[in-house]
């Protein structure tokens, strides 16, 4: 059996090839039919989505630029 990148098959106390673990970073878009199929689609999302939302409003702004002399600080 070849060995590919990121997939590691691993075997029980009879040497018998029982486990898969697949690295999902790698091969995680690869999968995701196959883990909607069997009903693991709902990934967690570690970050609110309002947040999210904020800092992509953020990044579409305009910087402001402050002037650091007017408050004593110079560089």
């Amino acid at each position: 059996m070849s060995k590919v990148s990121g997939i590691t098959i691993e075997k029980d106390a009879d040497g018998i090839s029982r486990y898969l673990r697949v690295d999902l970073h790698k091969h995680g878009k690869a999968l995701k039919p196959f883990l909607k199929k069997v009903g693991l689609e709902n990934e967690v999302d570690n970050y609110d989505p309002e947040f999210v939302a904020k800092i992509k409003r953020a990044e579409k702004e305009e910087s402001k630029k402050i002037d650091l002399e007017k408050y004593g600080i110079s560089l």
